[in-house]
Order: C-alpha cells, then sequence, then structure tokens
C-alpha cells in the first residue's frame, strides 16, 4: 500500500493521464447504459405501475391491443386470484385549444380505465374522474400543461375536449405521455358518442389467472412488453452494443495497467535485488490497479450524475444501480485481472536482467 501510494504521488502527470483515460471510458459506458434503461422504461413505465401479473387481448387480436375488442362477457369469463381491472387503450394527438396548435401537439395514449380500478396512478386514487376530466403525465408539463387546462383531441365524434384535474408521474406507454380517462368518455372518444358499444380492449389482472374463454389469450406482463413495437430489437441493440463495450473497454483497461506494470521491470528488478519479497511488490501493483480504478469510475459515476441532473429532462435517462454495479463489478474484475497478469510477469523478472547486469 505505501509503495502504490508513493508512486501515485510521485508520477501524478502519468497516472492522472490513466485515470482520465478511466473516467471518460466508464462514463461513456454508465451514460449509455441510464440511456439505454431511460428509453427501454419509457416503454414500459405506465405497464410497471399496473403491479400486475397478466394481460388478456382477443385471440384474434394478434397481440395488438389497439386491435382487441372485449365485451363484458369475456370480462366476466376472466377468473383470477386476485383481482381485474378493464383497460381502453387508443392513440390521440392533443393539442391546446387555447394556445397555436402546431406548438402544444403531442402523441398521447388514451388510457380508459373504471374509477375504482387499481390501474389509475396511486397517488390519485381519490379523485374520480367523471364527464370529460382527465389525469395526465408530468411529461405534458414540458410542452406547456398546467392543472385545469383543456386537452382537444380529434376523434369520431369530431373534436372532444378534456379537462386536466392531475398530473401523474412516470406514467409514459411506448414513450408517449399516458391520458388516463374514464372508460365511457374514452368509449365515446374511440366509437363515437352515438350507440356507444361497450367495448373495451383488455384485461389486466393481478394474481394467477385460472380460467378465460377461448376467444381469449392471457400474456404475462414480460410476455406482453416484448409484443409492444419496437421494444424488444432496441432493447437487444443496446444491450449486445453495451455489454461489448465493456468488455472491450474493461481488456483496454487491463491493457493499460499490464503495459504500465512493464515499463517498471528495472525498478523491480532493482526492488527484488534488495531482497523485497514477490508478495510485496505484487501486492503494491494490485493496490495501484485498484485505486486507479477507483478514482477514474467515482469520477466517471459524478459525471454520469451530472448529466442525468442537466439533460435527465430532454433525454430519456433512467439510473438503474444493479446495472451500475455490475458495470463496476465488471470493470474491477478485468483490471485486476490485467493486474494479476502483472504480477505475474513481475515473479518472472530476473534482477541481474532487469538492472542491466
Amino acid at each position: 500500500m505505501f509503495l502504490a501510494y508513493k508512486e501515485l504521488k510521485y508520477s501524478k502527470t502519468k497516472f492522472a493521464l490513466i485515470i482520465v483515460v478511466i473516467v471518460f471510458i466508464s462514463y461513456l459506458v454508465f451514460f449509455l447504459t441510464s440511456l439505454a434503461y431511460g428509453l427501454a422504461s419509457s416503454y414500459t413505465n405506465a405497464i410497471e405501475k399496473w403491479n400486475a401479473n397478466a394481460v388478456i387481448l382477443t385471440l384474434d387480436s394478434n397481440d395488438n391491443m389497439m386491435m382487441s375488442y372485449m365485451t363484458e362477457a369475456d370480462y366476466n369469463s376472466v377468473e383470477t386470484t386476485g383481482s381485474k381491472a378493464k383497460l381502453g387503450l387508443f392513440p390521440a394527438v392533443v393539442s391546446n385549444p387555447a394556445e397555436t396548435v402546431e406548438d402544444t401537439r403531442v402523441e398521447v395514449y388514451f388510457f380508459g380505465i373504471e374509477n375504482d380500478s387499481f390501474i389509475k396512478p396511486s397517488e390519485h386514487k381519490d379523485i374520480a374522474l367523471t364527464g370529460n376530466q382527465v389525469i395526465v403525465d408530468e411529461e405534458l408539463k414540458k410542452d406547456g400543461y398546467k392543472k385545469g387546462d383543456i386537452l382537444e383531441a380529434k376523434g369520431i365524434n369530431g373534436t372532444s375536449q378534456y379537462e386536466i384535474v392531475e398530473f401523474s408521474s412516470k406514467t409514459t406507454y411506448q414513450t408517449a405521455p399516458v391520458v388516463y380517462m374514464s372508460l365511457e368518455a374514452w368509449q365515446e372518444y374511440r366509437y363515437g358518442s352515438f350507440n356507444t358499444p361497450n367495448l373495451f380492449s383488455g384485461v389486466i389482472a393481478r394474481g394467477e389467472v385460472d380460467a378465460i374463454s377461448n376467444n381469449l389469450l392471457s400474456y404475462t406482463i414480460q410476455d406482453y412488453i416484448a409484443t409492444l413495437p419496437g421494444y424488444t430489437a432496441q432493447v437487444l441493440t443496446f444491450s449486445v452494443m453495451i455489454v461489448f463495450l465493456i468488455i472491450i473497454s474493461a481488456f483496454v483497461l487491463g491493457i493499460f495497467i499490464y503495459v504500465l506494470t512493464i515499463q517498471k521491470i528495472s525498478m523491480f528488478g532493482v526492488m527484488k535485488a534488495q531482497g523485497i519479497s514477490n508478495g510485496y511488490i505484487g501486492g503494491s501493483v494490485i493496490v495501484q490497479t485498484f485505486l486507479l480504478t477507483a478514482f477514474g469510475l467515482v469520477l466517471g459515476l459524478v459525471l454520469t450524475a451530472l448529466t442525468g441532473i442537466f439533460l435527465g429532462s430532454v433525454i430519456p435517462f433512467a439510473v438503474n444501480v444493479m446495472f451500475y454495479v455490475i458495470i463496476t463489478a465488471a470493470f474491477f474484475l478485468f483490471a485486476l485481472f490485467g493486474g494479476l497478469f502483472s504480477v505475474s510477469a513481475v515473479l518472472k523478472i530476473d534482477p541481474l536482467k532487469a538492472i542491466g547486469g
């Protein structure tokens, strides 16, 4: 420990450059991981907040909830050990009639729900959605919307207007904000106000699904998420890219440590000639590797956190501690492997050859 610290203190510039390289490499990996996780989360935030176990759609919908048309009889056929809830799903483009339409247009998903449904955001369970009242995702605040504003959407009925009564947090679906409304208001928007059919898109179930009718199909939450357009391809692309980036970056880091150690063969030769043990020299290499990697990773994490603070409202940035722990462990593992490989080279040093004898 003493030898490793003294050398770091003596050769500040050289080690500072190595730390800078580690900082930028780790920052790139942490940032891309947060970006990928944030983008994937924006697809599924609303789904995750259901805390459900299954999604039931019609067999003819071909995994597409918007093409699923369920009846009351279908709902009654679903038997579960927990609770179940109706959900109407349909995309829309909303704007603020009090402002310039072009400046306030936002693509959203309308969620039609019953007032006692567990699908309603938990922070607003006490709000009863009546008439054209809606709860909207806080993403709409970025477009200038506030509580009490009116959302305007064109549908079968022509133009429909909805009043924002509250905002929910992290309720996006396929990257678009979710607008929660009563199931009756959703049915009027989806099918029109004349002879509105009592149809909805799917049933969300908590607990085990014991029975459903033959024209329905049950999905686990993860299976349903995998059917979302573009989700699987996006996750696989980012995952493969990040995994290879971690492996390549950590491998480069291990090479840095190895080259750094080999450059000091003559110094280690002198130390061995003075009787200093292999264990002490090898230990100093490992400690030095650990300190360099730790400094670099900590600074990389700090930069990532600052990026999230300043750009989190602009880009889909999200933190996953488990991913950070895995990445950190991978960096330390490869760096220490490079250090151990260096130690094996140190143990083979002939002191006379190393000092030019």
